[in-house]
């Protein structure tokens, strides 16, 4: 019985959140997945994971093994690649959790240059705003936009993004350009609620910090829904720079009042607090914050 082949099947378990999508990950059969977990749990004499017809549950012992487990494999991994004189490339798998319009707009592209120069690295990206447990879902590492909340969490500052109000020029054309953030409130506008401030924007007038609530037809959860929305010609939009660069070099949307929008949101690469941080996520982390650092200063 292979300890690591068990020890890698569980992790794979844990971070696909089933047997079925281990299973596919693993390229096994479910029976044989399920069959090792069986033979773990037997090995250690503790239950890992419980398991019903429907559902599955990491235990907290289950947990506490994953993070043990996970640490293992990626310093073989890491030491295999040292070994093999391929210390100049990376190697292995990286799961990388991003919000969905950063992920599409600004990290595929690097993640394209990452592969194609470390070619036997594995990317796993998954995108989407909801809050994300990276220990309990299994991510190596995470971008995150916006004030992080204390957490144990190991947070390195790639720069900030600028917030920008937007609209079209056919918008501009029907309702005027707004002179004051004021009329925010009369004018129609698209909210993103990533921006996490309750139905208002904020700005700095007069070096004071304003609070403004627009007047608000729709919501989004997206960025680039709001972007999309603004270039209508119907709304007016508050999105980060990187959302609408390409529509404001095409003339497609407008920056509107420009000497009070000067909100800065950081961007940071988080990820979890371990003694022996693997070689993959910190090259990313370095790499990431050199390609942030290149884009917004051309």
């Amino acid at each position: 019985m292979d300890k690591l082949n068990l020890m890698s099947t569980f992790v794979a378990v844990t971070e696909a959140g089933s047997f079925t999508a281990a299973a596919n990950r693993l390229g096994k059969t479910k029976a044989l997945v399920s069959t090792h977990i069986s033979q773990l749990e037997a090995l250690l004499k503790v239950r890992l994971i419980i398991r019903s017809t429907r559902s599955m549950q990491v235990t907290s012992e289950g947990h506490s093994y994953y993070e043990q487990a996970k640490k293992i494999l990626d310093d073989i991994v890491n030491l295999e690649a040292q070994l093999l004189n391929e210390s100049q490339s990376l190697v292995g798998r990286l799961r990388i959790s991003a919000p969905t319009t950063f992920g599409e707009l600004v990290l595929m592209p690097f993640i394209a240059e990452l592969t194609s120069a470390n070619p036997d690295l594995k990317i796993e990206l998954q995108l989407n705003d909801r809050f994300v447990d990276l220990i309990s879902e299994g991510f190596d590492v995470a971008l995150r936009i916006g004030k992080l909340a204390d957490s144990s969490l190991i947070a390195k500052p790639a720069g900030f993004t600028r917030m920008i109000l937007c609209a079209s020029p056919e918008f501009i054309a029907h309702y005027g350009r707004p002179d004051t953030i004021e009329q925010l409130e009369d004018l129609p506008c698209v909210f993103d609620s990533n921006y996490r401030q309750a139905g208002s924007w904020g700005f700095l007038q007069d070096k004071q910090k304003v609070e403004i609530k627009p007047r608000i037809i729709a919501r989004v959860n997206s960025a680039l829904a709001a972007a999309n929305m603004a270039f209508t010609g119907k709304v007016i939009a508050f999105c980060p720079e990187f959302a609408i660069h390409s529509m404001l070099e095409k003339g497609e949307l407008v920056s509107l009042l420009p000497q009070v929008c000067n909100t800065q949101i950081p961007v940071n690469v988080i990820y979890p607090h371990r003694q022996h941080l693997s070689s993959r996520v910190t090259t990313f982390t370095q790499q990431f914050i050199a390609y942030w650092n290149r884009q917004t200063a051309a």
